[in-house]
């Protein structure tokens, strides 16, 4: 995601001929004087994404994380913050859905966070983020879109067997029984992707769908749970500003999010 700043000059003229052979002083003053600076911004006119932090994931965690997918038509996820515990600036909502924002490299750098919690009734659910730099609906200069994205994931398991899937769109969830789930092993299948006309969202993969990243493969972003954080970086995650975007995983939100995406069909106390 670099970009160069590039500065073009070219002079400036005079688009009306003088009349009666007679040019102002200060028309002349144009023609000699007068000169256009362009500027072009590319890749260095945003802020790379921060270093993703090693993988450090609970058994469990990694058990149940999702395999993900990226729709063409908006961006790969990247981290939310570095080792040093410096936080993703994220990016404007102007130009293509995808731009500056799904690189090869971008797959190779990159990070998920998980966080879980059992009850007393045997449920356990497994929280996932994925942070993105922006969450553009148009092309061009958006104004319905936002800079800094996050989407989750919960997987519902009982007795070492994931039963429900939950995927959020728009600050809810839509949650669906397992048979409803596309699965590479342990793993649920989940597509980030344009929401129609709205902004992005998950969404479950189709069951013959395959993935449209630059690898081609299932991708499953290093993986970072919620006691592994080195030191210092998780409070750094937990007191960022993404706007109006949310991270699930910080307490208070966490809690929040399993009521929400919770299945009706089970008892399962959140806050336990």
């Amino acid at each position: 995601m670099s970009i160069e700043q590039e500065t073009s000059v070219r002079p400036c003229t005079a688009s009306r001929p003088p009349r009666f052979g007679k040019i102002s002083f200060a028309l002349r003053s144009v023609v000699v004087a007068c000169v256009l600076v362009v500027t072009v911004p590319t890749a260095s006119a945003w802020a790379e994404p921060p270093e993703a932090l090693p993988s450090s994931a609970e058994e469990p965690d990694g058990k149940w994380q999702p395999a993900f997918d990226y729709d063409t038509d908006g961006c790969y996820p990247t981290p939310a913050v570095g080792p040093g515990g410096e936080i993703a600036e994220g990016l404007d909502t102007s130009g293509a859905l995808n731009g500056n924002c799904r690189d090869r490299s971008d797959l190779d750098n990159t990070n998920s966070y998980a966080r879980s919690r059992c009850d007393d009734n045997g449920w356990c659910a497994y929280l996932y983020d994925l942070y993105f730099e922006k969450d553009q609906v148009v092309p061009g200069a958006d104004a319905f879109g936002h800079r800094h994205d996050i989407e989750h994931v919960v997987v519902w398991v009982y007795e070492d067997q994931a039963e429900y899937v939950s995927v959020s769109a728009h600050g809810d969830y839509s949650t669906y029984p397992r048979s409803d789930v596309a699965w590479e092993g342990t793993h649920p299948k989940v597509v980030y992707h344009k929401d129609g006309a709205s902004t992005h969202a998950f969404r479950l993969a189709k069951a013959d769908e395959q993935p449209e990243n630059h690898y081609g493969e299932w991708q499953y972003p290093d993986l970072v749970s919620w006691d592994h954080f080195p030191d210092g970086v998780r409070d750094a995650l937990t007191s960022a500003d993404f706007g109006s975007a949310s991270l699930a995983i910080k307490d208070g939100s966490f809690e929040d999010n399993l009521g929400k995406a919770k299945p009706d069909e089970i008892e399962f106390n959140p806050h336990e």
